[in-house]
């Protein structure tokens, strides 16, 4: 177990399976690493259109309120950018298509960490969504070896993409994570933009209490008051 600072001066890149995920896992994480310098962008693969329990609702719409809100929650953590792949809520595949997409996206961006759902060991164990294990698994083939080598889609030369080496991933949602950010100083701002997504919050004046305990929970795992917790691959 470690305690560690959130990243500092580098490029940092998040990709996430729904609009809501990064606010719940690494949301206090990303704000103070903005804090420390670093400019941070967000790639969701879905738009959470299957995230809604309202009979007869419109999927197309539901997709529309979600992009609408992560946006604005992004916008109050401080992140610069944020792009939608549109794929299908609860339908996500491990394709060489998505592969090509997110290897696109990591050459564009060029991020020296890079944020993503933990495949191996999630949270919750057994019943962890198929869409963030599906995503985890493709961010990591992405960054390590596909957006590395030059002969891997070498299609993205024409767009001007050249290959990247990414230098950490740091997991989130793991079972087995082993570094703890103290997200003290972001934890309202991870708040403030969870509240953006009105769509997935039944009792908004109840999830700050609720939020904070789960913060402190993991916290005192490594003696911190509030904190998220990764698995933090360092990519030789």
């Amino acid at each position: 177990m470690q305690i560690v600072d959130a990243p500092r001066n580098s490029p940092v890149m998040a990709v996430a399976a729904h609009p809501d995920d990064i606010e719940s896992w690494c949301g206090g994480t990303l704000a103070q690493a903005i804090d420390n310098g670093c400019s941070v962008r967000l790639l969701l693969v879905t738009s959470g259109d299957k995230g809604s329990n309202e009979r007869g609702a419109d999927p197309r719409a539901v997709a529309m309120r979600r992009e609408r809100e992560a946006t604005e929650a992004a916008s109050r953590i401080g992140i610069s950018e944020v792009a939608f792949l549109r794929y299908p809520d609860g339908d996500v595949e491990e394709t060489r298509r998505l592969r090509g997409e997110l290897v696109a996206w990591i050459r564009r961006w060029r991020p020296d960490v890079l944020f993503t759902h933990d495949p191996e060991h999630p949270l919750p164990p057994y019943l962890s969504h198929r869409d963030h294990r599906v995503v985890g698994r493709v961010a990591l083939d992405a960054v390590y070896p596909l957006a590395r080598d030059a002969l891997v889609f070498p299609e993205h030369a024409v767009d001007g993409l050249r290959p990247h080496a990414v230098k950490e991933v740091w997991l989130f949602s793991s079972a087995v994570a082993t570094s703890y950010v103290d997200i003290t100083a972001g934890f309202d701002r991870k708040i403030h933009a969870r509240l953006t997504h009105d769509s997935q919050t039944p009792d908004p004046s109840a999830l700050p209490g609720n939020w904070r305990e789960r913060a402190a929970s993991i916290g005192a795992e490594a003696g911190l008051p509030l904190a998220e917790a990764f698995t933090i691959l360092r990519i030789g």
